[in-house]
């Protein structure tokens, strides 16, 4: 279920994207609707490989928050922060390093950000096309630890 949820959301980001100019956040929400597109496969290389994309992705998106200018302060917050955590957790569980329930429970940070930023904007942003699917992420594995 929460594989179905999260792809219906990263093809939702992909249209969203397209409705505005610019490269960086296509690239991030195509290759993010690609990555969960292969995590469907029964093919454990697939799954892998979709999980090293959105490890990947986790970081280019950390740096898009550092370089982008035209963005309030909040919104490269935000940004940043989702990139950091989501990297910082993929890193955790694809070498398994034993405090990634930690780290999984720090996610409530950028998640709050996030939400505060969305509350304050109240308008599509070309980057809520690919904060949006990493917000419900970032969501699914904070209630991981406890579903």
């Amino acid at each position: 279920m929460k594989g179905l949820i999260l792809t219906a959301v990263a093809i939702l980001g992909v249209l969203v994207a397209f409705k505005f100019k610019g490269l960086f956040h296509k690239i991030i929400s195509i290759g993010l609707a690609i990555s969960f597109l292969f995590s469907w496969s029964r093919n454990k290389y697939m799954i892998t490989g979709s999980f090293i994309v959105f490890t990947l992705l986790s970081i280019i998106t950390f740096i898009y928050g550092q370089t982008v200018k035209e963005i309030d302060i909040l919104k490269k917050i935000s940004i940043i922060t989702m990139g950091f955590f989501l990297t910082i957790s993929s890193i955790s569980k694809l070498f398994h390093f034993p405090a990634t329930e930690v780290i999984k429970f720090s996610m409530i940070i950028p998640i709050i950000i996030t939400l505060v930023v969305f509350i304050r904007e109240r308008q599509l942003t070309k980057e809520m096309s690919f904060m949006i699917l990493f917000s419900i992420y970032a969501v699914s594995e904070l209630l991981s630890l406890w579903i």
